[in-house]
């Protein structure tokens, strides 16, 4: 990335004092937009989808792109992420420094305050990050906070069935300390140049006390500090939320209201043919006449992605998957661009690494020397491999997505008829349990998107285990070379340092192969003709809803 040295300061000092970049609509950040549009209306209300089942508004337990993307307007982080370069700047905070990437200091603006008029304060940060920190909670963000200081002592154990058997030892990381109302001090278990840069995930977001004192009421109705607050939510329908009139920091969208409606998968994509949504993305079998019609060719904006699509093997169970010969056939088995061209022309790119490609401090290209298509080279890696049992049948499991099962189904189309395996796919609606529990007999789906612009974001929380006999828990990989790499870049002395270390960890991936990766994303949406300057979020591929100006609403 171009502007990665401003994240690198001396040794002595780290420092994460990014200028903040102005809202209101416009576009002065340099992202890439749309013209036209004529302003916004400050009456008009967005239309938009969420195709996933939304459980819950909770900071500390969303971890989907649609629960973020409502968040990201609902609540304020101490850090934002700018939509090109995806640097982070202060937001909330006015300054986070450290002298050692150990102790870090979070100065936070002034009179800031909740929706409902409670102060926005280290406080607030504090006792948010030690509910989610806490095990018994089972939020799914817990683990974001697990280098703070006193993490494992409020973990405690629980049974299968989410029951607490073993309380914790403590209550509040003994990591986070409220020095005054505008000052949080954070002590990590090490260095770690990176943590300035997590900062803007939304796990990392404050919560008002009445929240906490009302955690149901709050999941479905947050008390935020972003520009938008949530007036109903018909859980499984529709959610509204309109304008904070009482907003005071810069990037507040010049629009009245938001309308959601919730549907399942891609159902979306008729009415917003009817006009009736802002935003969407048509199904595959829709693609190409959608492609082929000039005036939704004129509202069309598409941007490199984040997420990264890739085959995992369960390296905990014997197979030919445990020979690394066998995991390169695989991979030169996939006619990674032909599959695209016939399924998702413009929605994906061949994947050629771990981490996506100058999207985040620290991706290349290229890194992946077994992700080219070669039939006669996985072929010969097959035969070194000692071949496929005969009369076997390939696995590959995945969950019930309609995208997702027409891309594995190609996939697999592919290795048989380049390597003779016969293979069935196993879409099953438990996935996630099953993978946790490793409960799969053959290669699998799955997927990762950056939660913060960091290298270390693919690697560590994917791939890191620290347990030799077990390895990684999803699949079992276990490298100490790997451990070392990235060991050696948290407890580097500036983030231009450790993203070189973290390069190394990949370079380990790279050597090992214990997965495949298979396709990025393309980040790209059509929209109506009542909204432009449309931006499109590096991370998620959402529409970046504080920058749209929206006019003419339905």
């Amino acid at each position: 990335m171009g502007r990665r040295a401003a994240l690198a300061a001396a040794a002595t000092a780290v420092t994460l004092v990014l200028a903040s970049c102005s809202g209101g609509g416009g576009n002065d950040d340099g992202g890439d937009s749309t013209e036209g549009g004529g302003g916004s209306d400050p009456d008009a209300t967005l239309r938009l989808a969420l195709a996933q089942d939304v459980e819950t508004l909770l900071p500390m337990d969303s971890n989907v792109n649609d629960n973020i993307s409502v968040l990201d307007v609902v609540y304020d982080g101490l850090v934002r992420y700018d939509p090109e370069t995806t640097e982070p700047y202060n937001y909330v905070a006015e300054s986070v420094e450290s002298d050692d990437n150990t102790v870090w200091t979070i100065k936070i603006k002034p009179d800031l305050t909740f929706q409902n008029g409670e102060p926005v304060d280290a406080e607030a940060f504090a006792r948010a990050w030690n509910y989610a920190a806490y095990g018994p909670n089972a939020m799914a963000n817990n683990y974001f906070f697990e280098r703070i200081a006193g993490y494992e002592e409020m973990q405690g154990e629980t049974d299968d069935e989410g029951n607490v058997t073993v309380e914790p030892a403590a209550e509040e990381l003994s990591g986070l300390e409220v020095v005054d109302p505008q000052t949080l001090e954070v002590t990590l278990t090490g260095p770690f140049a990176g943590f300035g840069t997590m900062l803007g995930y939304t796990g990392f977001y404050p919560i008002a006390q009445e929240c906490l004192d009302d955690i149901e009421a709050c999941a479905v109705k947050p008390i935020g500090n972003g520009p938008f607050q949530v007036d109903e939510w018909d859980q499984g329908v529709s959610l509204t939320a309109s304008r904070w009139d009482d907003y005071t920091l810069d990037e507040s969208p010049a629009y009245g209201a938001i309308e959601w409606t919730e549907y399942a998968g891609t159902e979306n994509w008729p009415d917003f043919q009817a006009g009736n949504l802002d935003f969407a993305v048509p199904p595959p079998a829709e693609m190409v006449a959608a492609q082929n019609d000039p005036d939704l060719q004129e509202r069309f904006v598409e941007g490199p992605g984040a997420a990264l699509t890739y085959l995992a093997f369960p390296l905990y169970k014997d197979g030919p998957w445990t020979d690394v010969e066998f995991r390169k056939a695989i991979s030169l088995a996939i006619d990674r661009q032909g599959i695209i061209d016939a399924l998702l022309p413009g929605e994906r790119v061949p994947a050629d690494s771990w981490v996506v490609p100058d999207g985040v401090p620290g991706g290349e290209a290229g890194t992946c020397q077994w992700c080219e298509f070669d039939p006669d080279a996985a072929k010969a890696a097959l035969e070194k491999a000692g071949g496929w049992p005969e009369g076997e049948t390939l696995t590959i499991h995945l969950g019930q997505d309609e995208t997702e099962q027409a891309l594995f189904k190609a996939i697999g189309d592919s290795i048989q008829e380049n390597l003779g395996i016969p293979y069935e796919l196993d879409p099953t609606p438990d996935y996630f349990d099953r993978r946790g529990a490793r409960d799969f007999s053959g290669p699998f789906r799955a997927n990762w998107f950056p939660d913060y612009p960091l290298n270390e974001n693919y690697l560590a929380p994917v791939y890191a285990s620290g347990d030799v006999k077990n390895g990684n828990v999803n699949f079992g990989y276990y490298s100490e070379d790997f451990e070392a790499a990235i060991k050696a870049g948290d407890e580097s002395a500036t983030l231009e340092e450790a993203v070189t270390h973290y390069q190394e960890a990949e370079a380990v991936l790279a050597e090992d192969f214990p997965t495949v990766p298979v396709v990025f994303s393309v980040n790209s949406y059509y929209y109506s003709e009542n909204v432009s300057n449309v931006v499109l979020d590096p991370f998620s591929g959402e529409p970046k809803l504080r920058l749209l100006e929206v006019s003419n609403a339905m």
